[in-house]
């Protein structure tokens, strides 16, 4: 295979350059897809209210490049292969248009569909739950908040905390992308519907086998796993 150069110019491995050897490498880099905010307008809030339906996570797609390097400089890199690691998920902010009457009338009947989303967005079943459910077990590790920032990191890049992900290709599963996803029924057998019970099992594979979320995170960071 040949790369192209800076200058267009075809280098193939092993040609001298300049009495320099072309060498040729892989290199592997996670990309970052940043989430957007999407507003939906809703009559349910009064006007000029907001409430964020759904949290944003970014998307990851991991790249490998061909680099062609010469005398240790880069020269040319080509693109061979691209992967999604975890899907990009848009904010989805609720903005109000309904008048203050309507939604003084509305909050008796709402009363208890509230409570249900409040109770909802603790259950880990979006990002931000499943990351405060993860932040309260930490202390019992003995980790501190940098600690926790590797761990957002990490499941970032695993599965945008997503309980439900599935990496089409090996089959892991969950928040921590368990591989097989049953190894976490040692912690419950609702493993493939509990975020707690996913994120139990991941705090305790990291403090297992790695020591500490960032210890994990330096070794996904070099080798692309974990």
């Amino acid at each position: 295979m040949q790369a192209f150069s800076a200058s267009g110019q075809d280098v193939a491995e092993g040609l001298v350059v300049g009495g320099d050897v072309a060498e040729v490498s892989s290199l592997t880099e996670d990309v970052t897809d940043e989430f957007e905010q999407v507003e939906k307008e809703t009559d349910s809030l009064a006007e000029g209210e907001t409430e964020v339906e759904t949290e944003g996570v970014n998307g990851v797609t991991r790249v490998v490049y061909r680099v062609t390097s010469v005398g240790g400089k880069e020269i040319a890199r080509e693109v061979v292969s691209r992967a999604v690691v975890s899907e990009r998920v848009d904010e989805v902010v609720l903005v109000g248009t309904g008048s203050a009457d309507t939604t003084d009338s509305s909050s008796s009947e709402g009363t208890s569909s509230t409570t249900t989303t409040a109770t909802a967005s603790g259950d880990g079943t979006t990002a931000a739950s499943a990351q405060s459910i993860a932040k309260s077990m930490m202390s019992s590790y003995g980790w501190d908040d940098s600690q926790f920032s590797c761990l957002v990191s990490l499941w970032n890049r695993e599965s945008g905390w997503n309980y439900q992900a599935q990496n089409p290709s090996s089959g892991a599963y969950g928040i921590p992308q368990s591989l097989p996803g049953s190894k976490m029924s040692s912690v419950a057998s609702d493993w493939a519907t509990n975020p707690t019970t996913q994120i139990t099992w991941g705090l305790g594979y990291i403090s297992e086998r790695y020591g500490s979320p960032c210890s994990a995170w330096a070794h996904s960071e070099s080798t692309g796993w974990y």
